[in-house]
């Protein structure tokens, strides 16, 4: 099976290309940087007739679509890149895909929801509070009623290591505690932390069993952001003295977040015939990788 990944170097792009042999990768980006060891194209997904000819030479079997700004608080304040980036291509994908017939996975978010009754399940009702949620609702609904072979996968506070991908909420903690650094973390956001290359070998199942639909993927572990900044300190044995648990909006963001969210996984685990993994069993895989010990020897 050929799975065409978008987005081929931020956190889940490299993710899935790590996964060498399982299957045949081929990955595209913004960037002229290609992304070892699979084929890799520079492509503009804003360009239309870009999209559609790389599809038609690659012909893949799947592509999955990575590709997002991410950045909330961004999207609400510039709100035509938002869109540029988030929606217009996944309208390009879609044409493209049908027309050599390849199957669609369509990463989206918990920020399709309000927070006020998390975990949420694919048949609860979208409320988003900001334009990037909107705006990932919309392409879900494309994707949807566009495709005939079309998953939707929405997940949530993507966690892990992952070389060269930017930082992330729990690597970014744990080198600011290691760095004895004091950190103010959210108590009332809540959600089920999500481990990377869960989510990766998630997708790749779904594509393997030719799935369609709506999908909810996050770890079984329900916690607030200050509880599990707690329990990244206790699992490396850092100071949980330096984490001060504050309330979302002494923050001052520009875009409202789903406070009480999170997302349940029954319909996925029936899929796939396996649950997703704790927040320690992610954390437990993390430190077992090569990379991780090699770059962060000292907990290892």
């Amino acid at each position: 099976m050929k799975i065409l990944v978008t987005g081929a170097h931020g956190f889940l792009g490299r993710s899935l290309l790590d996964l060498v042999g399982e299957m045949e990768w081929v990955g595209c980006g913004r960037s002229a940087e290609s992304v070892s060891p699979c084929p890799y194209f520079q492509i503009d997904l804003q360009n239309s007739d870009a999209v559609t000819e790389l599809l038609e030479e690659v012909r893949p079997d799947w592509v999955i679509n990575t590709a997002a700004l991410t950045n909330v608080d961004q999207c609400e304040e510039d709100r035509d890149l938002a869109r540029q980036v988030n929606l217009d291509p996944v309208g390009h994908l879609v044409s493209a895909c049908k027309r050599v017939d390849a199957g669609l996975v369509q990463l989206s978010t918990d920020y399709v929801f309000d927070g006020d009754g998390g975990p949420y399940t694919e048949k609860d009702e979208p409320n988003p509070l900001s334009h990037y949620g909107r705006l990932k609702l919309d392409g879900e609904q494309l994707v949807l009623e566009g495709s005939a072979r079309a998953i939707v996968v929405r997940t949530l506070w993507l966690y892990g290591y992952v070389p060269q991908a930017h930082p992330n909420f729990v690597t970014w903690a744990l080198g600011a505690l290691h760095r004895n650094d004091h950190l103010k973390i959210f108590d009332d956001q809540w959600g089920n932390p999500t481990y990377i290359h869960d989510l990766a070998r998630s997708l790749i199942e779904l594509c393997s069993h030719n799935a369609r639909g709506l999908f909810h993927m996050g770890g079984v572990t329900f916690m607030t952001r200050y509880d599990l900044a707690l329990e990244l300190a206790g699992f490396f044995d850092l100071d949980a003295g330096l984490i001060e648990p504050i309330a979302t909006r002494a923050a001052g963001l520009k875009a409202k977040r789903p406070l009480r969210s999170g997302l349940s996984t029954d319909a996925l685990e029936a899929e796939l015939e396996r649950r997703p993994l704790s927040f320690t069993e992610g954390l437990e895989h993390m430190v077992r990788q090569e990379s991780f010990r090699h770059d962060f020897p000292h907990f290892s």
